[in-house]
Formats: C-alpha cells, sequence, structure tokens
C-alpha cells in the first residue's frame, strides 16, 4: 500500500489502497479471512490473555474462556465498565482495572498484594533491655505473599516492653510481627497469626528475617507487560518494576524510571523494552538495576496502546511514519517511512493474525481517527477543452 506517491505514480505492484483483501505469499491477493463466534458473552469491555485463552471482564463480572473448549466460566467480580489490562507471570495473572488489582491463579481470584501495615506502638513494664529497637508488621494474602513493611524506631530507655495494635488489610489470612535485638539491625520475626495485637517482651533472634522492609503495593496501573519475570507497570509519566521473585511489591525509592510525558507505547524485547512517552520513544535496559540506562531512540512517539511483541522476539508499534519495529539491540526501523502514512487515532488495538500462510499484524484505531497530514488525501484529474 502506498499513499504517498501522487495517485497517478504509483510503482508498479502497489495500492493506494485495499478493501477487503489481504497480500499472500507469493505476491497475490486473498479475501480477507472472516471471524467466527467462538462464545457468546454479553457486556465486555476488556480481555487479557491467560494460559490457553483469556480473561474477559463482561459487566460486572471476571471470567475465564479456554480456548480449547470455548466455554467461558465466571471466577469472581469485576468492574462493570472501564476495561481492564495486565500480564500472566509464573502462570498467575495480573490485573489492573479503574479501580484496583487482582491476581488470579487458575480459577482463584484475590488480592493482588497488600497495603504496608503501619501500626501503633507503644511502651510499657516489661524486662526488655533498654536501646533502640526495629519493629514492623506485615501480611499475608491468601497466595502467600507477604506485604511490604513500614518499620518503626522505637527507643527505650529503660528495660520495659512493646506493645502494637494494628488494622489487618481486606484480604489478609495471617499478620506477622518481626522485631530486632536490642540496637540491632535485622528484624526476626516474632509472631504469626490472626490476631490484631501483640506485646513484644522479648526477642527472638533465630526465626525468618523480614524480607520486604520499605517495599509498596504497586500502583494501579492502565498498562501491565511481563518482562524477564517482573512487571512494568505504567502509571502516567511513570514505569514501576516490580521486584524480583516478588510481582506484589515495588520500591518506592528507586523502582521507577520517570518520563518527561505520561508514557503512550510500551513494547518488550529480550534485550530491553521499547517506551514512547510524549514525542520520544526510548530504549530501557535493565529496568530495576542499577546500571539501567534509557537512551532516544526516535524523536517521535507512538499510537497509545499498539506495542506488542512479536513471534520473532522483535517489537513492533505505530507511529505517524507507519509501522515501527525494533529490535533486542534498540535499534528501530520504519519500513512504511517511504510509503504509507496512516490515519491515527490516539489510541489503538493490536493483534497479530495468521491466514493463508501469512502473519499480518492489525493495529485497529480506536475513536476519533483522523487524517495524517504527511498522506494524500485526494486527487483529482481534470481536462480542458
Amino acid at each position: 500500500m502506498n499513499n504517498l506517491d501522487q495517485v497517478d505514480r504509483l510503482p508498479e505492484g502497489q495500492v493506494r489502497d485495499l478493501l477487503n483483501f489481504d497480500p499472500v505469499g507469493g505476491g497475490g491477493l486473498h479475501k480477507r479471512a472472516g471471524r467466527n463466534r467462538v462464545a457468546e458473552i454479553s457486556g465486555v469491555h476488556g480481555a487479557v490473555p491467560y494460559l490457553a485463552g483469556l480473561l474477559i471482564a463482561a459487566g460486572g463480572d471476571l471470567l475465564r474462556y479456554d480456548a480449547a473448549t470455548n466455554e467461558a466460566r465466571r471466577i469472581g467480580s469485576a468492574p462493570a465498565a472501564g476495561g481492564i489490562c495486565g500480564a500472566e507471570v509464573n502462570g498467575d495473572a495480573f490485573l489492573c482495572t479503574p479501580i484496583g488489582s487482582i491476581r488470579v491463579r487458575g480459577d482463584r481470584v484475590g488480592e493482588w498484594g497488600l497495603p504496608e501495615i503501619y501500626p501503633r506502638a507503644t511502651v510499657g513494664p516489661g524486662s526488655l533491655p533498654a536501646g533502640i529497637y526495629r519493629v514492623a508488621v506485615t501480611a499475608m494474602d491468601s497466595f502467600g505473599a507477604e506485604s511490604g513493611a513500614a518499620p518503626l524506631i522505637i527507643t527505650l530507655s529503660e528495660p520495659g516492653a512493646i506493645d502494637l495494635l494494628w488494622s489487618a488489610p481486606a484480604g489478609a489470612v495471617e499478620c506477622r510481627v518481626y522485631a530486632s535485638a536490642a540496637d540491632g539491625e535485622t528484624l526476626y520475626q516474632q509472631y504469626a497469626g490472626t490476631d490484631t495485637g501483640f506485646t513484644l517482651v522479648s526477642v527472638a533472634d533465630d526465626s525468618a528475617r523480614l524480607l520486604t522492609a520499605h517495599l509498596v503495593q504497586p500502583p494501579v496501573a492502565t498498562k501491565v507487560h511481563a518482562y524477564k519475570g517482573r512487571l512494568l507497570l505504567v502509571a502516567g509519566a511513570a514505569l514501576w518494576v516490580t521486584e524480583p521473585y516478588a510481582p506484589h511489591l515495588v520500591n518506592p525509592a528507586y523502582g521507577f524510571i520517570h518520563y518527561g510525558a505520561p508514557i503512550d507505547m510500551v513494547a518488550v524485547t529480550d534485550g530491553g523494552v521499547f517506551v514512547a512517552a510524549g514525542q520520544k520513544t526510548y530504549f530501557l535496559t535493565n529496568p530495576g538495576a542499577e546500571d539501567s540506562t534509557s537512551p532516544t531512540v526516535l524523536e517521535h512517539g507512538a499510537v497509545s496502546g499498539s506495542g506488542v511483541t512479536l513471534p520473532n522476539g522483535q517489537a513492533a508499534w505505530m507511529t505517524r511514519y507507519g509501522q515501527a519495529i525494533g529490535s533486542a539491540d534498540g535499534s528501530v526501523e520504519l519500513p512504511q517511512l517511504k510509503k504509507y502514512a496512516p490515519s491515527l487515532a490516539q489510541n489503538a488495538s493490536v493483534g497479530l493474525v495468521e491466514s493463508n500462510g501469512v502473519q499480518m499484524l492489525v493495529t485497529t484505531m480506536k475513536g476519533a481517527t483522523g487524517p495524517n497530514s504527511l498522506g494524500v488525501e485526494d486527487s483529482f484529474g481534470l481536462e480542458i477543452d
């Protein structure tokens, strides 16, 4: 397809537009592949790939669709509108709705992480040696994930005890209390159970250590992507990276990359992640690591939601110059640059269609679509006698 050259100057084998035809191997055209209804579901407003099927938000329900049987069954609740986004890591799906976060394991639905607990601490009489103590309370969810913690520093000027009271967050099945020895740095587990209060009268220093100090629950995101066992979450102009082996936690101090404009597109490759924000596109390497870099690779942005990873490991997204193809080394090609300028909208959906022996990347613009000023919109022929 070519809408940059004048209509009377189209090169051999190129067309201005195709309606109901697709190219096939060998350079021919074939009738566009049709569609088949595999399940009848009303009120669908979002879907995320999961295992051998989809997780679907329909009305106020969260459905699990099995592509092998074409069956959709209800597994939980979801907001009645607004769509969902999410990704799968190690067999679990992590979903964001407009108002919250959901974790799915098979047919189980629960919280995606829990908020930190801020206990109320008071000092009373007891036999704890005088000194500086660090104490914290965490919550465990039904998936066995432990919340982050905000340790308190409590000073005993004389022997005493530390009384802790807290409220367990929704979704917690157990709470754990951690404490350090006097003037110590490491916090050890002192209690695990369903109570919402505990009095520290002695410190055991041979139990499990606190590993989630100063970590927090991930923010509710507008886009979620899986990358090398971690999750990338888009929240405005920030790209958050979950902790290794802990997709329910992020570091609020340095667990994110902030760009100069809201993030429109994220597309991952094995070597790094392409991120479009405003009028620039970046290539982020080693997200979440100290040696992470994010140089600019294009001086223009992308259509929101148009990023995808191709079967060969490359990334693709839509720009005002046509399709962009990014490789794992950070290089970018614009194969349509001199031939085709697509009509653009603020948002898009993208998918890979396999038909007639050809893989086609299909980008569908969503909402009001406007012309691209680079392309030829109309042409006229005029003859004067």
